[in-house]
């Protein structure tokens, strides 16, 4: 056996596994020493946690005291529901698992890293994730982020994996379909990365197109027992959640423009004026209800849209981020302004080698900017790309690939 050779499987081996480890780590010290280890969740969180704690004693998905039926999307609690099955309902053992999912996705970027460039780039996107503040706080609460951001980035992989073995682009397919039932908005990943397929992959226009369509079958094959679900119990169908036309009410309105504490963000429409237009309505009729106030508003206010959408674009990449504690948060900034730095010039270093190998990347990036220019702007938003923006970041850090494509 060759000493050398035995050195380097080792030295291959020991990185990712350290970056697993520390990751693991710091984000189980945050769940202990900040968030709390089993503290009673507040907010989205709490209501992931009702919802897993229904579905774990057979019972049924509704949230609120309106009793919707689909106004979350099913990923994220029917997985904390099977960890509630595993080990009694325990929200530490939720929190937990949310530390694996994070731990998971940091490994995950350091073989990113390492297949865009070389080990290098796999080691400093592999560690920044780690320590990212961001990834972490997410990882303390009962949260659908930290699993979103696992899927996006496992869908970046298979579509690096696609241009040499046609079977990864089902995968894609497949794990853009199950980030879109965690998140509904990253739906948005598969038009973007179909824009990209006829670049990215080989072979013949016939095989690129087959190649296209099998994605798309795929992705839909795996929304659809969900689809049929909501028309089950609905009545009407609703490929995700009942919320979209909700959240884009909730910030395209009047209100959120007018309050410069929550300008680029939103307001719940419970409690706007127009709310009571729509009591009585069923789940259904009150999202196509929302809708259309948002159309509407968009509609006849144009030139309050682009000021509202500089300051969506401007709080998604926001350099002062509102994590908790205050150190925390100050650690988050420094970080940030390093990260806006980096990130530009990874973009450019791209464009001026034409580095086709970086297109799987951006996908996830413009699929949340994209977002939350539609929406809102804020780290939350942007979290199913912060793995993806990592790599990019570091990428101008590395000397470039001999073999990087140009054209």
């Amino acid at each position: 056996m060759d000493p050398g050779n035995t050195f380097r499987r080792s030295r291959d081996l020991a990185a990712p596994i350290t970056i697993f480890v520390l990751a693991f780590l710091v984000r189980m010290a945050f769940v202990v020493w900040v968030a709390g280890l089993g503290a009673p969740p507040l907010d989205d969180a709490s209501q992931y946690d009702s919802l897993a704690r229904s579905l774990a004693r057979g019972g049924d998905f509704t949230t609120g005291a309106e009793g919707f039926r689909a106004h979350r999307a099913p990923a994220y609690p029917f997985f904390l529901a099977g960890v509630y099955c595993l080990f009694g309902g325990h929200r530490a053992a939720g929190q937990v698992a949310q530390t694996l999912i994070g731990a998971t996705t940091s490994w995950m970027v350091y073989i990113l890293g390492s297949r865009l460039a070389d080990r290098r780039l796999g080691l400093m996107a592999g560690f920044a994730s780690a320590l990212d503040p961001y990834s972490i706080e997410w990882a303390g609460y009962l949260l659908s982020e930290p699993l979103c951001a696992l899927l996006t980035t496992a869908s970046t992989w298979a579509l690096l994996r696609a241009r040499e073995d046609k079977g990864w682009t089902g995968a894609w397919g497949a794990l853009c379909g199950l980030a879109t039932l965690t998140r509904p908005n990253m739906a948005i990943l598969l038009p973007l990365g179909l824009v990209c397929l006829p670049i990215w992959l080989s072979g013949t226009k016939r095989s690129r197109a087959i190649q296209c369509l099998v994605a798309c079958v795929v992705f839909l094959l795996t929304l659809a027992p969900w689809t049929l679900r909501n028309y089950i119990v609905l009545h009407r169908w609703v490929p995700v959640t009942t919320m979209g036309g909700t959240v884009l009410w909730e910030s395209n309105n009047p209100y959120v423009l007018a309050d410069p504490m929550v300008q680029g963000h939103a307001l719940h429409a419970v409690n706007l004026p127009e709310a009571e237009g729509s009591r009585g309505l069923s789940e259904v009729d009150l999202d196509a209800y929302n809708f259309r106030l948002a159309l509407n508003y968009l509609r006849t206010h144009p030139r309050d849209i682009p000021r509202h959408l500089g300051v969506k674009f401007l709080r998604v990449w926001n350099l002062f981020p509102q994590v908790e504690p205050r150190a925390f948060r100050w650690i988050a900034t420094s970080i940030m302004v390093v990260f806006i730095t980096l990130l530009p010039l990874g973009l450019w270093k791209a464009w001026t080698r034409c580095d086709e190998m970086v297109m799987p990347f951006l996908i996830p990036i413009v699929a949340v900017t994209w977002t939350a220019l539609i929406y809102w702007g804020d780290a939350r938003i942007r979290a199913p790309a912060q793995p993806m923006t990592l790599v990019v970041a570091a990428y101008p850090l590395v000397p470039a690939r001999k073999n990087a494509a140009r054209t």
